[in-house]
């Protein structure tokens, strides 16, 4: 399947080994390991150092991307209380980017036995799931999707309409998740957490987005919108305020 790649956790070992030496604990995460994978799925390593005493800068948190015995490598460096911060930065966007890749990772390396921990740690937080959705919160997405729906409405720009229906998918589909108090995503994790989700929601918003595209039609895209919205109280805008 590789070609002449080697597999992938064992191009992520030597990856490890010939660039992070020094590593407490390394693990393989995203699509590559999962049934996601495509042909051009990267490896996601996160890397996990040590600060260095007596340093003024700590090694970590970075990303970086290498090439490696043909792969593309996403390296994210941390160190163990870089990643608690960065986990906490998933949960309050409600995108568990992070806590997924070492939650439903396998260990590439683990000399200073920490992943165990980590693992189990990132596992409790993916399933506790995201905080609710405060009302101030809620209120600003209602607003934001209701002022792109009058934008869709309006538009009589076909480059334009196609830039504003994307807005409206993203944004229908994270309001939806964000309500039934489930993880979004970005890009592609967006559409799987909708399937896995809500699959005849995400059928409708890709029909509908499909038809503004290709037909330039908006009705159907309206539709579904405004059927999520009325879950949370409906459109708004008449009286939304924000102080400051």
């Amino acid at each position: 399947m590789y070609g002449d790649r080697p597999e992938p956790l064992e191009a992520a070992r030597s990856f490890v080994a010939e660039r992070f030496p020094e590593a407490r604990a390394a693990f393989l995460g995203g699509s590559v390991i999962n049934a996601h994978r495509t042909p051009t799925s990267d490896l996601d390593v996160v890397v996990l150092l040590d600060p260095a005493p007596g340093r003024a800068a700590l090694p970590a948190p970075y990303r970086e991307t290498f090439e490696h015995e043909r792969w593309v490598v996403e390296a994210f460096v941390h160190t163990r209380a870089s990643l608690d911060d960065y986990w906490q930065r998933d949960t309050d966007r409600r995108v568990c980017s992070l806590l997924r890749m070492c939650a439903e990772s396998i260990v590439v390396a683990d000399p200073a036995g920490a992943a165990e921990e980590i693992q189990e740690a990132a596992s409790e937080l993916l399933a506790g799931g995201p905080p609710p959705l405060t009302e101030a919160e809620l209120r600003a997405w209602r607003y934001g999707l209701t002022d792109l729906l009058d934008d869709m409405a309006g538009c009589e720009e076909e480059a334009e309409l196609a830039f504003i229906a994307g807005a409206v998918l993203r944004g229908v589909a994270s309001l939806a998740l964000a309500a039934d108090g489930r993880w979004g995503g970005s890009g592609k994790a967006l559409a799987r957490e909708l399937r896995k989700a809500d699959p005849e929601l995400a059928e409708r918003l890709l029909n509908g987005h499909r038809h503004v595209v290709v037909y330039g039609d908006t009705a159907v895209l309206h539709r579904a919108a405004v059927e999520v919205l009325l879950r949370v109280g409906g459109p708004l805008l008449d009286g939304y305020r924000v102080q400051g």
